[in-house]
């Protein structure tokens, strides 16, 4: 594969601690790299010194401030300027194994893919995610984590951290701010490119080490978290969803799993519900822009995943 420009971009909000911690580990593994890399950091109008200390002593890492924290839809306005065939989006609390940019790259030859997600161990090295699937149950479609051939590299059905093709994300118009404070908007963005004929994949020979949870729990609570999580769900299915069956489906179930959540007492599920209700215009509206970049069925999205790597799909309707 030729030498490609690529940028490693790191979110940050109020992460000065973090950065100073991980931000070595990255420039190193982008000097290691064979391609040309860049290093950036997106910073979410953040109250602590981070700007200041990283403009200090980190002379080569770009830093973009966002107008406002607009989590990780601040990210859009930075893709939208920069040149770069290929980022890699990160947030500010991962450490990356020295190796780890060239083996998200070549997987890039492929003018099929969108995404490639590197192998997330925990801060002990043990496993702990980015290869998912997506499954259909009870009305609603949900991202499972997926420990079988965790090794191997494999199609995937979405990520949180790794490669994009750059110009791929922006034509499916990057992260949707429907999903603000977060939640689901990574998910959305790998469907939506699934569902218009695009392909992601798992990649272990790439791999890094991630804390978790350092802000967004820390701002909006284990019990905030769960209900943003069910209006997401709600909000994803309603936006992208077209199959009629499927559709069908889920009309049958909400009543079935709001009388069940509420005979259980599981409040929160009633709350993101009702938030979600409250928000249908908005996600029925986008949904009608995003429609006309599907090529392919919902239930082919969630069985093409699923296939043995290297299977032929059938190619988008839309070259970039």
């Amino acid at each position: 594969m030729r030498k490609i420009k690529v940028n490693i971009i790191v979110l940050n909000y109020n992460g000065r601690q973090l950065l100073e911690k991980y931000i070595p580990s990255i420039l190193a593994a982008a000097k290691r790299s064979r391609h040309y890399c860049t290093v950036s950091v997106v910073d979410n109008k953040s109250t602590d010194d981070s700007v200041d200390f990283l403009g200090k002593t980190y002379k080569d890492v770009i830093i973009y401030e966002a107008k406002e924290n607009r989590v990780l839809c601040s990210l859009n306005g930075y893709l939208n300027m920069i040149d770069d065939e290929v980022v890699i989006l990160l947030n500010n609390d991962i450490e990356v194994d020295q190796y780890f940019v060239d083996p998200l790259i070549e997987p890039f030859a492929n003018k099929d893919l969108l995404f490639v997600a590197p192998k997330e161990l925990d801060s002990k090295g043990k496993y702990h995610g980015n290869l998912n699937r997506l499954s259909f149950k009870f009305g609603l479609i949900s991202t499972t984590p997926e420990e079988k051939g965790r090794d191997v590299r494999q199609y995937n059905s979405s990520i949180g951290g790794g490669a994009f093709d750059r110009k791929k994300l922006i034509y499916l118009g990057c992260f949707d701010d429907l999903y603000l404070p977060g939640i689901f908007e990574d998910l959305d963005v790998c469907y939506r490119g699934w569902k218009h004929g695009w392909e992601g994949i798992y990649e272990p020979a790439s791999f890094y080490y991630h804390e978790g949870g350092t802000s967004f729990k820390a701002k909006y609570g284990n019990r905030g978290k769960a209900i943003l999580a069910h209006r997401n769900t709600f909000l994803f299915f309603w936006k992208n969803v077209t199959s009629p069956r499927m559709f069908f489906i889920h009309i049958v179930f909400i009543p079935v799993l709001l009388i069940g959540n509420l005979l259980k007492g599981r409040w929160l599920f009633i709350e993101g519900f009702f938030q979600a209700l409250g928000m249908l215009k908005t996600a029925m509206r986008k949904r009608a822009v995003v429609k006309n970049q599907f090529s392919i069925t919902d239930e082919e999205v969630l069985r093409r995943p699923r296939m043995p790597y290297q299977i032929i799909t059938d190619p988008p309707q839309t070259s970039i």
